[in-house]
């Protein structure tokens, strides 16, 4: 406990409302600094939390091997806090996903799969315009209608401020924990890309992102009956 505390007390603010960060308040070689008062395990959790929930466009793997990937990382998280954060944020681009598949010609929802508790109903509900999850992610509307409309800058912002919003939350309940510490973290990344890239990177990192999610491997029945043990 003591040292989350010199740790948390040490870290930066960053405002409430994510537009209001105009400027990082520390840079990562700063920040990195701070997080060598984390143990061996702590500094391996965060490292698995931060590559899950901002993951680099560069690193395509087969799709098997990265959903098999991304479930043993996740389950290896010291709480179901910090896992189910992740999760959710890994849905939620399955759910993206989803969207822009079902767009291509030639496509059904047998042949659509992705990661998480959401991809079978996806598969279920394939012709409602969102996938009946309107009642289940609270932005779902707006964020479809940003999609049709191709706003994809505006989408990408309005997933930032649903994603900062989840995070501070958890740093307000959690107080001098690992939990708070990821959670500033991953915050710090958001702000991070938003001010480092432009909409046009911006648009290819989404898009790019989405695809690999969509990638063609040739192993379809194989990732079928996979998701099929997980949702047992």
């Amino acid at each position: 406990m003591a040292d989350y505390y010199t740790l948390v007390t040490c870290l930066p603010w960053l405002p409430e409302q994510m537009e209001k960060c105009t400027q990082l308040p520390l840079s990562r070689i700063a920040l990195n600094r701070r997080l060598t008062l984390l143990n061996a395990e702590d500094q391996q959790s965060l490292a698995i939390a931060e590559a899950l929930y901002h993951p680099s466009v560069t690193k395509v793997q087969p799709d098997r091997e990265r959903v098999q990937q991304w479930q043993k990382q996740i389950a290896e998280l010291p709480s179901l806090v910090l896992q189910d954060l992740v999760t959710q944020r890994l849905e939620v681009q399955t759910l993206l996903a989803a969207l822009r598949y079902r767009k291509r010609p030639n496509t059904s929802a047998e042949h659509f799969y992705g990661y998480g508790r959401l991809t079978e109903w996806i598969k279920s509900h394939w012709k409602e315009p969102l996938f009946g999850l309107e009642t289940q992610i609270e932005p779902l509307e707006q964020w479809g209608e940003l999609f049709n409309h191709e706003h994809t800058g505006d989408l990408q912002h309005q997933m930032d401020r649903y994603f900062w919003q989840q995070l501070l939350a958890v740093e307000r309940s959690h107080h001098f924990t690992i939990e708070t510490v990821v959670s500033f973290v991953l915050r710090w990344g958001i702000a991070e890309r938003r001010l480092k890239s432009d909409a046009d990177a911006a648009l290819v990192d989404f898009q790019t992102l989405s695809d690999t999610l969509l990638h063609s491997s040739g192993i379809q029945q194989q990732l079928n009956s996979l998701f099929e043990d997980m949702n047992r």
